[in-house]
């Protein structure tokens, strides 16, 4: 039970910075999986996880009135039920997916009932009521913190035996083929980001960080310090806007 409330907290915090904080990305998986894994007891496992879920969802951008899956909900859930019934990170990624999915609706549905608290912020504000004021936007914010507390405690708390007998009636070959499907997920959120990034430009360093690593067998570190350095020489050879001025004057 303390376990579920604490997990319940990560994502509901994490998500209200976001709403409050300003915008620290502390509500993504690759900070939420970690911090479940320590509350669950295992650090290394919720970083594998919140690794591998941040790059399903790294391309997921909320744009105008859309609505992405859920990614907080989905993120601090799944990975916590994955510790406690020992599944391994491809059978959580298929589990994180359809837990985002319903908990986008459960968003939705609280974004068109938090209206009634604007309505009633407005209404206050024309009565010059302060503290009336002041109640209908925290009253919103709290219908905010608790559609990720509530979903992540009872799912938590309903889950668990759930999840433990689905994971244990699949058949093998099932396993094997949502392992595969998990392989896949990652490369899919790669894909996503990359639809929103390909630039033509700029696409050899994209291959060539692919080749180092296919062909190299290079570390992700090392593609990092690669990517750095090719970024530091590539600014500093790119003419500044001034000096083309200066040399068009």
């Amino acid at each position: 039970m303390l376990q579920g409330i604490l997990v319940a907290l990560i994502g509901g915090l994490a998500y209200m910075e976001s709403r409050i904080g300003g915008q620290h990305m502390l509500d993504r998986p690759i900070i939420i999986g970690p911090l479940v894994g320590l509350v669950m007891g295992d650090f290394n496992t919720g970083l594998v996880l919140g690794g591998q879920l941040e790059l399903v969802w790294m391309g997921l951008v909320g744009i105008g009135t859309t609505t992405p899956p859920d990614v907080v909900v989905g993120s601090a859930l799944a990975t916590a039920l994955a510790i406690k019934t020992g599944a391994n990170w491809q059978t959580t990624l298929t589990l994180a997916v359809p837990i985002a999915l319903i908990a986008q609706i459960i968003q939705i549905a609280i974004g068109s009932f938090n209206t009634v608290f604007t309505h009633y912020a407005d209404r206050q504000i024309e009565k010059k009521n302060w503290k009336g004021i002041a109640i209908g936007e925290w009253g919103g914010v709290a219908m905010f913190f608790l559609a990720k507390f509530v979903p992540i405690l009872v799912g938590f708390l309903v889950g668990t035996p759930v999840i433990k007998l689905i994971v244990k009636s699949i058949p093998k070959v099932i396993q094997d083929g949502l392992a595969q499907s998990g392989n896949l997920l990652p490369a899919l959120g790669i894909a996503m980001l990359m639809q929103l990034t390909y630039d033509k430009k700029y696409a050899p360093f994209l291959f060539l960080g692919f080749a180092l690593v296919a062909f190299l067998k290079v570390p992700m570190i090392g593609i990092a310090m690669f990517g750095f350095i090719i970024a530091y020489v590539y600014y500093q050879f790119k003419p500044q806007a001034n000096n083309d001025e200066g040399e068009l004057l």
